[in-house]
């Protein structure tokens, strides 16, 4: 089955690898700038059942990926 992505979802994408490419020239690492991402975004929730869903989604995501260490 074939999958239409939604135009605002690949500029939204854009913009995100945008902005971690300024992070990054600024001397970030990649994981320093898409936690700073990371962290911008959140603060920026002003509904605080859509924070406490959106830490849910990062929590369940923390634990679904698997450790190289």
């Amino acid at each position: 089955m074939m999958t239409t992505t939604d135009p605002r979802q690949i500029q939204a994408r854009e913009i995100i690898e945008e902005a971690m490419a300024k992070l990054r020239a600024m001397g970030m690492t990649a994981d320093g700038a898409a936690s700073l991402l990371c962290i911008q975004g959140a603060v920026r929730v002003e509904d605080k059942a859509k924070r406490k869903s959106n830490v849910q989604a990062v929590a369940q995501f923390a634990e679904d990926v698997v450790d190289d260490a």
